[in-house]
């Protein structure tokens, strides 16, 4: 899924359990001023499912750097949303050690570890146990593909329906739960040894809308975006009309952001 075109490459990694087609209005914005590539991960869409028996973070980091590898271009701009944002920054940091930086990282409503507890604690464990054994049996009862349509409320078309087609089939309800099995191990991995970011600009930004039931984990992962900003001397950009699909609703920020790396 490649749009635009120039010297200069922004890449752009999805969150777990989605396929890069809800991209699809940032890649509009992003292609008037570069080239812009967003990529189905293995499992998703038509991207053949991974041989291998697990999906964690630095298999996911593997996929990563094959996209970009494959891009010839002049600077590199890397974007991540969610999950994806702890896959660029591993990516960002062996591309530096190998000294070649990034031109610039967005973080979009990242998955933190200075939330850990998020992730990690016994009750977040069973929650995404649970959650990876339903699955694959709602994407056989045809239950799975109506979720993810409300999920991207708001997506323009034909984007929503792409995405939710190719984010709803067996194979990408398998890839996810695999996919989630090893969020856990991944949040500790980065509280263990954070990715080396030092040498590249980095923008974070955050989702600041919140319903009622929700306000308290949000506040919560406000404070870890801006923390991880804080440690890795970022620009922070709060999206302000947004809760955690900032891709969704305000694609037109995440863009700037981007664009705004390679100036």
């Amino acid at each position: 899924m490649s749009a635009g075109a120039g010297d200069d490459v922004v890449v752009l990694e999805a969150g777990l359990g989605i396929s890069g087609q809800y991209w699809g209005a940032v890649q509009q914005h992003v292609a008037r001023s570069a080239r812009v590539v967003g990529y189905e991960r293995a499992g998703y869409g038509a991207s053949t499912p991974s041989p291998a028996p697990y999906r964690d973070l630095p298999g996911l980091t593997d996929d990563l750097q094959a996209v970009v590898e494959s891009q010839a271009c002049r600077r590199l701009v890397l974007v991540g949303h969610s999950w994806g944002g702890p896959i660029v920054r591993m990516l960002a940091a062996r591309l530096s050690a190998a000294g070649a930086p990034p031109a610039g990282v967005v973080l979009v409503d990242q998955s933190d570890e200075h939330a850990a507890d998020l992730y990690i604690s016994a009750l977040m464990r069973w929650s995404s146990t649970a959650q990876a054994k339903l699955m694959p049996p709602l994407a056989r009862m045809r239950l799975l593909r109506p979720l993810m349509r409300s999920t991207l409320t708001g997506l323009p078309e034909p984007w929503r329906t792409a995405a939710a087609d190719a984010s709803s089939t067996v194979a990408a309800a398998r890839t996810a739960a695999a996919e989630l099995s090893h969020v856990a191990g991944g949040i500790q991995q980065l509280r263990d040894a954070p990715p080396d970011l030092r040498d590249m600009p980095v923008t974070v930004l955050s989702g600041g809308r919140s319903s009622f039931a929700d306000r308290r984990m949000r506040a919560r992962i406000v404070a870890a975006h801006r923390e991880t900003a804080r440690t890795v001397d970022a620009r922070y950009v709060l999206a302000r009309r947004s809760g955690h699909l900032i891709p969704v609703s305000e694609p037109e920020l995440v863009a700037a952001e981007a664009v705004a790396l390679l100036r």
